[in-house]
C-alpha cells in the first residue's frame, strides 16, 4: 500500500509564490505545471515550507484518525509523551494530562525522555570507550560521534553530507528506544502512539512499524480533546496517577539545544570528550562541512537538532510563547527529575533511519550556460541572482532545470522581458494606433502609426527618440483630455470617442491598464480608405442584421395573427355546422 508522504501539497492552494523553495534548506521541491510540489525521497521533513507557506498549501499528513482507530480497537494504547509537552502545555501537570488522556482512551501515558534517559547512557558509553582507544594509542578509534536523536538531523546528514555518515551513531532516536521500552512493559500487542512537535516522527511511525504505531502533532492531540470534551482544567491535580511506569530523568532538556549534552554529562563522560550543540539545517551544514575525523585528535560528541533552538521549536509547536519562555518552562519542569535513569534493562539500542546520499547530477558547463539562454542570459551580466524563483543564484536555478525540478516560469526577469517582447511585437505590428500613457499624461509607449496619424512633426520626433517616452501626451494630441478622464481615480474603465483633426476623423478607444496609474489608447483614422470600407462592410453587415431580424419579428407577428384567424373561423363554422344540424 502506498503511503502519502508526511508532507504533501495542497493542489488546489498553491499560489505559485515560489516561497517554500526559497526557504528549503535542501531544495526538495519541485514545479510542475507551475505548482510545487514536495520530492518524497530529497525531503528530509524538517516543515519549514510547512511553517512559510502563505497559503496554507504544505500539509501534514492527518494520522489522527488512524490514532483514534487504534485506541479504539488494541486491548491496550500508551501515549507516548514528547519531552517538549512541558513548554507545549506549560503549567498543566503530568497528573492531569495523564487523566485527560486516559479519558480519550489511552491506558498508560509515559514520558519519551524515558528513552532519551537509555539514549544519553548508551552516548556516554561510547565516548568513553572510545576515549581509552584514543588514550591507549588505536588510531582505528572512533573520533567523531554525530547524534542520532533528531530523525530529521540523521536524513540530512545521510543524504546530503554522505561522507560522514558513518560517523551518526548507531544507536536508536529517543522515541524508538522508548516504543521498544513500551512493547516490552506492556506486552508487544500493546499500540504505541507518539504525541509532539515534529513531523519527522511521521516517517519513524512508517519505517518502524512494528514498534511504533502511530505519530501525531500536540495539536492533534488537542483536536482530539476537544472533540471528545475533555478539558485539561478538569481533572484533578497532584494525588492522580501519573506517568508509567516512571518519570524520566535529565533525558526531558533533549527538546533545547545542549539538553542532549547536559543529560549525557550525567552519566561518566571523560574530561577528554568535545561536545558541542548545533541547530538548524544551514548551520549544520555549515558547521559539518569539510570535517575530516581522521584528523580528530580526540574524541568530539556533535549535538545535532535540526530546529533552531531545539524541538521547543518543532514545525507543528505552538507559536503562542517566545523561544525563551519554553526553555524556562522546560528547565522548571526537568530541574527536580533524577540525573540518571534507574532502569536496567534496555531495549534493543540500535537502528537510524535508512536514508541513501541524494542523487547528484554534475552538469557540464555547456549544459549549465544552454539552460541559461533558453531564459534569456547570455552573460555573467544577465544573471542577476535575484532569488524570486526560490533558488539562490541563476546557475542553480539552471541546474534545477536540468533536473526537471524547475521550469522557465519560474524566473520573473525571463517572464516579464518576455511579456514585454510580446506587448513589443503587438504595439508595432497592429495597424492602428496605440499609445500608453501614465497618470501625469506623460506617454510610456506609443507605436510608429500613432506619430504618423499625429502627423509629420511628430514622425520626425519619433524617429529621433523610438517610443516617444516621457513626452507630454497634451502637446501631442488634442486625445489628452479623454485619457485623464479614463485614468483618473473615478474614471470610466472604458471610453470611446470620435473627433475631427483637420480633414481626419479619428475613432479613440481608450482604457484603463492600471486605475489610476496608466491608460492606453488604440486610435484610427475613419477616413482612410481601408478603414472607410472595414467600417461600410461592418455597417451594412448591422443593416442586414437589423432588417433580417425586423423580418423575422414581422413574420413571427404574421404567423401569430394568421394562427388566431384560423382559430376565430374554425369556431364560428363548428358553431353555424352545430346549428344546421339542430335545424334538420
Amino acid at each position: 500500500m502506498t503511503v502519502l508522504n508526511p508532507i504533501y501539497t495542497e493542489l488546489t492552494q498553491c499560489q505559485d509564490c515560489y516561497k517554500c523553495i526559497r526557504e528549503c534548506p535542501i531544495k526538495a521541491i519541485s514545479v510542475e505545471q507551475g505548482h510545487a510540489k514536495v520530492i518524497p525521497d530529497l525531503c528530509v521533513l524538517c516543515g519549514h515550507c510547512v511553517m512559510v507557506c502563505p497559503s496554507d498549501a504544505k500539509r501534514v499528513r492527518d494520522d489522527l484518525p488512524r490514532a483514534r482507530q487504534l485506541v479504539k480497537l488494541k486491548p491496550k494504547a500508551v501515549l507516548s509523551l514528547a519531552p517538549s509537552f512541558a513548554s507545549e502545555f506549560a503549567g498543566v501537570s503530568p497528573q492531569k494530562i495523564t487523566a485527560a488522556a486516559k479519558k480519550l482512551g489511552f491506558l498508560h501515558v509515559s514520558e519519551t525522555a524515558v528513552g532519551a534517559d537509555f539514549v544519553s547512557a548508551e552516548v556516554a558509553s561510547a565516548l568513553r570507550t572510545s576515549a581509552e582507544q584514543t588514550a591507549a594509542g588505536d588510531r582505528s578509534a572512533q573520533k567523531l560521534f554525530l547524534s542520532s536523536a533528531c530523525p530529521v538531523a540523521v536524513e540530512f546528514v545521510k543524504q546530503y553530507l554522505p561522507e560522514l555518515a558513518g560517523s551518526v551513531m548507531d544507536c536508536a532516536s529517543p522515541l524508538l528506544a522508548h516504543a521498544r521500552f513500551l512493547k516490552q512493559q506492556f506486552g508487544q500487542d500493546c499500540a504505541v502512539i507518539f504525541a509532539g512537535p515534529c513531523i519527522a516522527k511521521k516517517r519513524e511511525s512508517d519505517v518502524w512499524q512494528q514498534d511504533l504505531d502511530c505519530a501525531i502533532s500536540f495539536r492533534d492531540l488537542r483536536k482530539w480533546m476537544e472533540e471528545d470534551g475533555v478539558r485539561l482544567d478538569a481533572f484533578p491535580g497532584e494525588d492522580a496517577e501519573t506517568f508509567a511506569p516512571f518519570r524520566a530523568a535529565k533525558g526531558a532538556l533533549y527538546p533545547m539545544d545542549g539538553g542532549m549534552i547536559s543529560s549525557v554529562k550525567k552519566y561518566p563522560v571523560p574530561e577528554e570528550c568535545d561536545m558541542l550543540a548545533v541547530t538548524g539545517l544551514d548551520e549544520i551544514g555549515a558547521a559539518l562541512k569539510g570535517i575530516d575525523p581522521e584528523k580528530l585528535t580526540r574524541p568530539l560528541f556533535v549535538e545535532l537538532l535540526a530546529c533552531h533552538g531545539g524541538c521547543v521549536n518543532g514545525p507543528l509547536a505552538s507559536r503562542q510563547t517566545p523561544t525563551l519562555a519554553r526553555h524556562i518552562s522546560l528547565l522548571n519542569y526537568a530541574q527536580d527529575a533524577a540525573d540518571v535513569t534507574a532502569e536496567e534493562h534496555f531495549p534493543p539500542m540500535s537502528g537510524t533511519l535508512p536514508a541513501e546520499a541524494a542523487p547528484g547530477r554534475n552538469h557540464t558547463e555547456a549544459e549549465i550556460a544552454a539552460a541559461l539562454r533558453s531564459v534569456g542570459k547570455f552573460t555573467v551580466h544577465d544573471e542577476l541572482n535575484c532569488g524570486s524563483c526560490g533558488y539562490d543564484t541563476c546557475r542553480s536555478f539552471a541546474a534545477a532545470m536540468l533536473d526537471k525540478r524547475a521550469e522557465k516560469g519560474m524566473c520573473v526577469s525571463y517572464m516579464r522581458k518576455l511579456a514585454q517582447k510580446k506587448a513589443n511585437g503587438l504595439i508595432k505590428t497592429i495597424p492602428a494606433g496605440v499609445v500608453i500613457c501614465d497618470s501625469d499624461l506623460v506617454i510610456i509607449e506609443c507605436n510608429e502609426n500613432f506619430a504618423r496619424l499625429m502627423g509629420p512633426q511628430i514622425v520626425e520626433l519619433f524617429e529621433a527618440k523610438p517610443g516617444l517616452e516621457g513626452a507630454e501626451l497634451s502637446k501631442i494630441t488634442s486625445l489628452s483630455k479623454y485619457f485623464a478622464g479614463v485614468v483618473a481615480e473615478n474614471g470610466p474603465d472604458v471610453m470611446e470617442h470620435e473627433i475631427r483633426d483637420g480633414k481626419k476623423i479619428f475613432h479613440a478607444t481608450i482604457f484603463s491598464l492600471e486605475k489610476g496609474q496608466s491608460a492606453c489608447g488604440v486610435i484610427q483614422d475613419i477616413t482612410a480608405p481601408q478603414v472607410q470600407r472595414s467600417r461600410v462592410i461592418k455597417q451594412a453587415q448591422r443593416v442586414i442584421d437589423k432588417n433580417l431580424a425586423v423580418v423575422q419579428k414581422i413574420a413571427f407577428l404574421l404567423g401569430e395573427n394568421a394562427a388566431e384567424t384560423e382559430a376565430t373561423l374554425n369556431s364560428i363554422i363548428e358553431s353555424f355546422v352545430g346549428s344546421d344540424e339542430d335545424e334538420k
